[in-house]
């Protein structure tokens, strides 16, 4: 599958149901995206929306499969409202270079791979071939604020942001 140009990523964004939600700030001492040479780096992005996180605890445990998979998916979200906020806009991304994916288990709960794959598969149905990237898909006993899921993402820009 070719990489998308020009405006398509957000139209694909709209074909897919999908409005980037408004980036969700921080009131810790960290900034959330940091751009070098043309290279975007994240800070971890847990799954917010306007009224908290969409889950609380343990995938396998107190959050299902699926709602881990939704989870990791609004990660991508809050991840891509601050590219296109802060990078020269989610049409500016030439490629995804990495993921990272955490993944809060309970005990006994091995589908880590499979919640990382929703975020994943965002990532390629927007962006195509250049949406496909290395990862690491980590599972740990807790992350900030209880959410399930934390992911951290790189992408290669195609410009400077102005």
């Amino acid at each position: 599958m070719p990489s998308p140009s020009n405006d398509a990523v957000l139209r694909r964004l709209s074909d897919l149901g999908i409005e980037l939600p408004a980036p969700e700030t921080t009131v810790y001492d960290y900034i959330p995206l940091s751009v070098h040479n043309r290279v975007a780096y994240l800070a971890g992005q847990i799954p917010k929306r306007p009224d908290g996180l969409i889950a609380v605890g343990r995938a396998g445990g107190e959050v299902s499969l699926e709602r881990a998979q939704e989870a990791a998916r609004v990660c991508v979200e809050q991840a891509l409202s601050w590219v296109h906020a802060m990078a020269g806009g989610v049409d500016n991304v030439a490629r995804v270079l990495r993921m990272d994916c955490y993944v809060a288990a309970a005990e006994g709960f091995d589908n880590i791979s499979d919640i990382a794959d929703a975020a994943s598969g965002l990532l390629i149905a927007l962006y195509g071939d250049a949406g496909r990237h290395p990862r690491s898909v980590i599972g740990v006993s807790r992350l900030p604020r209880q959410s399930p899921v934390l992911l951290e993402l790189t992408f290669a820009l195609k410009q400077d942001p102005a």
